[in-house]
């Protein structure tokens, strides 16, 4: 692949290559790693738990910089959990959060993570239990009901009776069934509509073929 764009990544799959190839230690989390999950999410924000070694932020920072992110200020999470937020004033995925847990933490939950496979690639992510933990722990309106999808998917997929919203158990029956380049596909359409611009994003996910960028590591 081809050294990042200050236009900043197009797609989801841009924005996941260039992690990997820069050899960047993070797992998806937030509203990323519940579409990546199954659970229909609409954010434009990406969520990353980021490994808070040195070497790996220098990574992730000469990355987001050669796409033209730029960093605001250091916030704390609702669990007290520090937050580096970049933002990009003209891309689709205009904030990305590194979530900066205790290397300890880091581990337990990469222990335990998941994996999303988008083309040629891996996406690292949250394990569902973990997020499940996660998003209660926010204690907000928005977490409670995004621990409630998590919990109907995980019913529905041990073939269990869904509960609750009939729409809301469709909706997940049906989006948990699609592949990780669709359910992205369908996320990026929806952050680029959020933005201004036309749905439909150049390259698509879908097909892409890529020569690997490898920047000073």
């Amino acid at each position: 692949m081809s050294a990042p764009s200050p236009a900043g990544p197009a797609t989801h799959y841009e924005l996941f290559a260039g992690l990997r190839d820069a050899g960047v230690t993070y797992l998806a989390t937030g509203a990323v790693a519940l579409v990546l999950h199954g659970v229909p999410r609409l954010t434009g924000d990406v969520d990353l738990a980021v490994a808070p070694d040195a070497t790996n932020l220098a990574r992730l920072e000469r990355l987001l910089a050669a796409w033209g992110y730029g960093e605001a200020a250091l916030e704390a999470g609702a669990d007290g959990v520090p937050i580096r937020r970049f933002r990009h004033p003209a891309s689709a995925l205009a904030e990305i959060d590194a979530v900066l847990p205790s290397a300890t933490a880091f581990e337990d939950l990469r222990v335990r993570a998941a994996g999303a496979h988008l083309v040629d690639l891996e996406i690292p992510l949250v394990g569902a239990d973990d997020l499940l933990a996660l998003c209660e722990a926010r204690g907000t309106e928005t977490g409670i009901a995004d621990a409630a999808g998590l919990r109907l998917l995980a019913a529905l997929r041990a073939g269990g009776d869904a509960v609750g919203d009939e729409t809301r158990s469709e909706q997940v029956r049906k989006f948990s069934r699609w592949s990780a380049a669709a359910r992205l596909d369908w996320l990026l359409a929806a952050a680029r509509l959020a933005k201004g611009l036309s749905p439909e994003a150049r390259p698509l996910t879908r097909g892409l073929k890529r020569r690997h960028w490898y920047p000073n590591r």
